[in-house]
């Protein structure tokens, strides 16, 4: 019967046709959230205290805690039906071989009245029989987190739930700015829903000027001029950033994007000075819209040159840390170096000097 989404789950678990057992899998916090929230509402209101229970794994490992879930989940519920008990795992969290033992003991018993829905952030094995049998049983709400390639369609439809409209190019920035957490961008998403507010466009203005920097972000806004080499445009998005960003974060940002072009660089050369933008973007972790981005820079750098930048960003990274320097002149020196390295590759002033310039 294969996997329901969270609409379809909503709709079931507050219907006559309630199974006796679901397991919710996924990342997503927002749609795993949609499925909590529909699992508390099935439950009569005025019974929740007596007919609604969540627990989380480490609490059940205790002396009675599996005792205690088994007896809930196999009597009636008080008054009106149902009594749901919930049982959440974290991402960090995995089942292990006593408690799919447990679990299977546990379903058969069941009372009618009642439903026990397991919810697993992380991921799982989907070859092991347990998993295999509560797919075919369509007892399986299925709340993934998007891949890199769909995660802007993702952004623009939670802005959508909160009454706003966002173009594909802010929420690209939004991820770059945030990174690809998402539950700093939901919190961000939330953010900005209440300042601009409802009805309003977000534009990529907003996310520069709302949007924190995140620890994983990736912002091309200011990677792509220091992948080239341009001070002059560099300078200010760098200093812009600094006014609304911790400093650590923003080396970070750094750091990462010249990690991509290092490992770029590598690919390449290994591949004789060939490599698709497809191989490159799986190999890389990137989306292919990126790549093109890449391309234009690492023909300012060696390998030498790069393993240079990284020695660079480490020293501007002690400095802050250290107080060895202020943040905004260890930061512009960072900017002097990487640029100075990009410039002394050959062909620099060529381009630098073509059309447009």
């Amino acid at each position: 019967m294969g996997r329901m989404d969270p609409k379809a789950f909503e709709s079931e678990i507050a219907s006559p046709q309630r199974k006796p057992f679901y397991l919710i899998t996924g990342g997503d916090p927002s749609a795993v959230g949609r499925c909590l929230g529909a699992t508390r509402a099935a439950v009569s209101q005025e019974l929740i205290q007596l007919n609604y229970r969540q627990y989380g794994l480490e609490g059940l490992d205790n002396a009675s805690g599996w005792a205690r879930l088994t007896q809930e989940v196999t009597t009636n519920p008080f008054g009106k039906p149902p009594r749901i008990v919930v049982v959440t795992l974290t991402e960090a969290e995995k089942l292990k071989a006593e408690h799919y033992a447990i679990i299977g003991k546990i379903r058969p018993k069941i009372a009618r009245s009642a439903t026990l829905a397991l919810v697993l952030m992380g991921g799982f094995d989907s070859r092991l029989k347990f998993f295999r049998e509560l797919s075919q049983a369509g007892v399986m709400v299925d709340c993934q987190a998007p891949n890199r390639y769909n995660l802007h369609n993702w952004v623009i439809a939670k802005f959508k739930e909160k009454g706003l409209r966002a173009g594909l190019e802010a929420a690209r920035l939004m991820i770059e700015r945030a990174g690809p957490n998402l539950g700093v961008l939901l919190s961000e998403i939330e953010k900005l829903s209440v300042y601009p507010g409802p009805d309003v466009v977000i534009t990529t203005e907003h996310v520069r000027l709302y949007v924190s920097l995140g620890a994983s972000a990736e912002v091309y806004d200011l990677g792509t001029p220091l992948g080239l080499g341009r001070l002059e445009k560099a300078v200010p998005i760098m200093m812009d950033l600094l006014d609304k960003s911790d400093p650590v974060t923003l080396i970070n940002v750094i750091a990462t994007h010249f990690r991509h072009l290092f490992h770029m660089k590598v690919i390449i050369e290994a591949s004789g000075g060939h490599a698709a933008d497809e191989a490159l973007a799986a190999e890389m972790g990137v989306n292919t819209f990126r790549i093109r981005f890449f391309r234009e820079q690492i023909g300012f750098w060696t390998l030498s040159s790069l393993g240079e930048a990284h020695s660079a960003i480490q020293d501007s990274l002690r400095s802050v840390l250290t107080g060895m320097a202020p943040d905004k002149v260890a930061l512009g020196a960072l900017a002097v170096k990487l640029a100075g390295l990009a410039r002394a590759r050959d062909g620099y002033a060529a381009q630098a000097n073509g059309p447009g310039e």
